[in-house]
């Protein structure tokens, strides 16, 4: 719109200049009235011109600055994160009693059925196959693969996984397995378990030591004609979030 307007200004600007020229050798002074005219208007419009591309350009680092800040916030906020984490490891290594090796997630499976992730440390770094995994707050499955500086984890959202638990309380023992869903297999009806009751690995099999945070038991079921309670859990550590695990050396 702008261009088309001053396109038309300059029209009548030369045609005026024109006139103007033209002045030297007619009476009637058109050309002086009219380049007066449009001039003066022209000078008004450049200005108000001049004065936009001023307002585009000053807009423009503007945001060129508000991204930059918000990039540098980003930035800083990682490191925060990160710097976090680190304090949270060190705490975690110093309170744990046995030999454990912090790792990073680098890459997990997208879907929630057989969740598995990869994480940066391997056989180089001391990690086994079927070495036990935990995150800050409880257990998060096994070593399943390992490679040289990489291995894959089998967390407990698997269909092949099953851990032998103990609940605190009443010290009624059953296995932990997955299937869209936590739950306690092998507990009969007539055992005390009771939801908010909190649960620990027994240490029953080869791979999971006694005493391992597990989750907490969210519902209690007595099924009719059926010899075993229902019990759902949910565990201690949320698997679809965590960044940090923890190998412990076998």
């Amino acid at each position: 719109m702008e261009k088309k307007f001053l396109q038309v200004y300059l029209l009548f600007f030369c045609i005026s200049l024109s006139l103007l020229l033209f002045d030297g050798f007619a009476d009637v002074k058109l050309g002086n009235k009219c380049y007066s005219l449009f001039s003066a208007d022209f000078h008004n419009f450049f200005s108000k011109f001049l004065k936009s591309n001023d307002l585009k350009e000053e807009n423009e680092r503007l945001l060129e600055k508000i991204a930059t800040l918000s990039y540098e916030k980003q930035i800083y906020n990682e490191l925060k994160k990160e710097n976090q984490e680190l304090k949270e490891i060190i705490r975690f290594k110093f309170n744990y009693p046995k030999g454990i090796i912090p790792a990073e997630i680098e890459r997990r499976t997208l879907e929630e059925i057989n969740l598995s992730y990869q994480i940066d440390k391997g056989t180089s770094e001391g990690i086994e196959r079927n070495a036990p995994v935990i995150g800050f707050k409880g257990i998060v499955g096994k070593v399943l693969k390992t490679g040289n500086n990489t291995s894959v984890i089998q967390t407990l959202k698997n269909y092949n996984s099953a851990i032998s638990v103990k609940d605190t309380r009443s010290g009624i023992e059953g296995i932990l397995k997955w299937n869209k869903k936590f739950f306690i297999e092998g507990v009969p009806q007539y055992a005390d378990l009771r939801k908010g009751d909190s649960l620990l690995t027994s240490g029953r099999g080869s791979v999971f030591p006694k005493g391992l945070p597990v989750g907490i038991v969210t519902y209690v079921n007595k099924k009719m004609g059926d010899y075993l309670l229902e019990i759902e859990v949910e565990p201690f550590e949320d698997l679809t979030r965590i960044d940090v695990v923890f190998v412990i050396e076998k």
